[in-house]
């Protein structure tokens, strides 16, 4: 493929994605980023908390439950994202996960072609030289976590692979 063709392609899957997210959640994701290579494909979808969730982020138990909830959603709604994307595009995803931070008030749902998904979580105030990465999760639902910058916990998140 040509690059017109594959900017088509991906903002062709983009909007298939925000269509979806947009009537899970009732609110339109702020962003969504389609990277294409060969056989594979990475999809980033970037939500903001809605506002009273946000609210319920101030401690620590209603920021565990906004996690939660999220978590659970994007569980519940893989499998249909999934199939909305293969009719609509003919794209097979095949592995997905979640992350909820709580801090920035975001939501990011990573999903690929691949069987697995990656995700390294980046310290704040990184340095010009050297990237410190506070966390690796997999889609397989393990975190391997570390601690933070300056000994800051780090927030988890969690996926399904599909086969």
């Amino acid at each position: 493929m040509n690059n017109s063709c594959d900017a088509r392609f991906a903002r062709q899957v983009a909007q298939v994605t925000g269509t979806f997210e947009h009537l899970l959640l009732g609110r339109a994701p702020t962003s969504i980023t389609v990277v294409a290579e060969g056989s594979w494909l990475v999809m980033n979808v970037h939500e903001p908390l809605a506002a009273v969730e946000r609210h319920l982020t101030r401690d620590a138990d209603g920021a565990r439950r906004v996690r939660q909830f999220h978590s659970h959603l994007f569980d519940q709604s893989l499998d249909a994202l999934v199939s909305h994307v293969r009719r609509s595009t003919g794209v097979e995803l095949r592995g997905g996960i979640v992350h909820v931070d709580t801090l920035t008030g975001s939501v990011l749902k990573t999903f690929t072609t691949r069987p697995h998904v990656d995700l390294f979580l980046l310290g704040r105030g990184l340095p010009a030289l050297g990237v410190p990465v506070n966390a690796h999760l997999r889609a397989d639902a393990t975190a391997h976590e570390t601690n933070g910058i300056n000994g800051q916990p780090v927030a988890t998140g969690t996926g399904a692979a599909r086969g």
